[in-house]
């Protein structure tokens, strides 16, 4: 018969593990309207969601890593990273979840519009008209 301990402990880690799972579902909702590929903290890629299409994520010579964005979901459609696991990491539609290829350094995460207020430009190079 299990001690009061026990079902205490049980019982707090069960609490605990409820916390987090809430916690991560309703943080990262949201509207997501931007995909975002950093390779080392660095921006390589940045694209509106409503764009399909298929993206190269330029690395080092022979790293390949190709993301597929369809109808407002991302996932990472081919690598070639020797254990292959961002690629089973499934399809991405909030911003919950991440995709990552750690042996290339790569992230991808869906974003949101600036805050309400934020009316500085976010270092843009040419802004077109």
């Amino acid at each position: 018969m299990p001690k009061r301990r026990d079902l205490l402990l049980i019982g707090g880690a069960l609490f605990a593990a409820l916390v987090l799972y809430l916690t991560a579902r309703y943080m990262g909702k949201g509207d997501a309207n931007t995909v975002v590929a950093k390779v080392g903290g660095r921006i390589v890629l940045q694209k509106p969601l409503v764009m399909d299409g298929r993206y190269e994520i330029p690395l080092q010579e022979g790293e390949i890593n190709i993301i597929r964005v369809e109808q407002g979901a991302v996932w990472m459609e081919e690598a070639n990273c020797r254990d292959g696991l961002c690629i089973h990491q499934g399809k991405m539609r909030n911003r919950a979840k991440s995709i990552v290829c750690l042996p290339h350094n790569l992230v991808i995460t869906l974003e949101g519009e600036p805050a309400a207020g934020n009316t500085e430009p976010d270092d843009l190079d040419v802004i077109i008209y």
